[in-house]
């Protein structure tokens, strides 16, 4: 009689590598439902890319997505390619984007292009996700356009770092007559933009309103720039008229700043005795 237990104990402790993947042929062809089982009782010992290899051939892997989803966690490329793959096919767009997001070794731009043709919108929205996340700013963008996911896209915009792309884009909010959107991008790209762009753009659309609360921000923080190096300027000029403090001169003036006509000072002599006057000493002339 067949016990499976048994059986189980003893495969996992054979050294042969090979005999695991005979095993699970026959639980496929035999017990395919307790597959998941034998499967979680070898997987410390199996290769998991040549399991999903194994099982692709076969065309069995939605049988083991418990598998794939408990060895997950090791990250393995073909292990989260083929799991994502599952997800999609069961249109299970959150399961997705957990994945996506907790797992990152498979091939990002291969499956954008895949979801940004899927016909369900959360998937595409997954693909312009999918591009952002590799700096592809621009199809990421588009993709939320086609869309319409106004707030992706200006999420995405901002994330960018690019002004040309985000001036772009409020110049197409303005050709769809997306007046909100407009107004919002200005406060969610508002590092990347240039106030004359913004004032241009809403003067000749006749928007002056939406863009008001934009333009209020800009003069406050400019103010406040200017305030600023008001402030500087005067605390260095306040520095500069600082008086340097004057040397100490100590004992007697010093003959080279007293003037031309310094005496020199006379020794003093006890007993009342007075120092001799010096003279001029006499020149004497010669005659030829």
């Amino acid at each position: 009689a067949w016990k499976e237990g048994q059986f189980k104990d003893i495969i996992a402790k054979v050294a042969n590598v090979e005999l695991y993947y005979k095993a699970l042929q026959f639980y496929l062809d035999y017990k395919p439902l307790f597959i998941n089982d034998l499967l979680l009782v070898l997987s410390p010992r199996l290769d998991h890319t040549r399991t999903v290899s194994f099982f692709s051939k076969v065309n069995q892997l939605p049988l083991v997505k418990p598998y794939l989803r408990s060895v997950q966690n090791h990250n393995n490329k073909g292990v989260n390619e083929a799991l994502n793959n599952l997800l999609t096919e069961e249109e299970d767009y959150q399961g997705l984007r957990a994945s996506i997001d907790a797992y990152d070794n498979f091939d990002n731009i291969t499956l954008a292009q895949r979801l940004e043709k899927h016909e369900l919108i959360e998937f595409r929205r997954i693909a312009a996700y999918l591009y952002k996340g590799n700096n592809r700013w621009k199809q990421s963008v588009e993709l939320c356009k086609k869309d319409r996911l106004y707030k992706d896209a200006m999420q995405y915009a901002a994330e960018s770092k690019d002004p040309e792309l985000a001036e772009k884009l409020l110049q197409w909010f303005l050709e769809e007559d997306k007046k909100e959107c407009f107004a919002a991008s200005l406060f969610t790209c508002y590092d990347l933009l240039h106030p004359d762009v913004v004032l241009e753009l809403a003067w000749r659309h006749n928007i002056m309103d939406f863009a008001m609360p934009y333009f209020i921000q800009v003069m406050r923080e400019y103010l406040t720039k200017v305030d600023k190096l008001d402030a500087s300027e005067s605390l260095r000029k306040e520095e500069e008229q600082v008086t340097e403090p004057t040397p100490i001169v100590f004992g007697q003036q010093l003959m080279l700043t007293a003037g031309p006509n310094a005496v020199p000072p006379q020794a003093n002599f006890p007993y009342g005795y007075t120092a001799p006057g010096f003279t001029q000493p006499p020149v004497y002339g010669f005659n030829m």
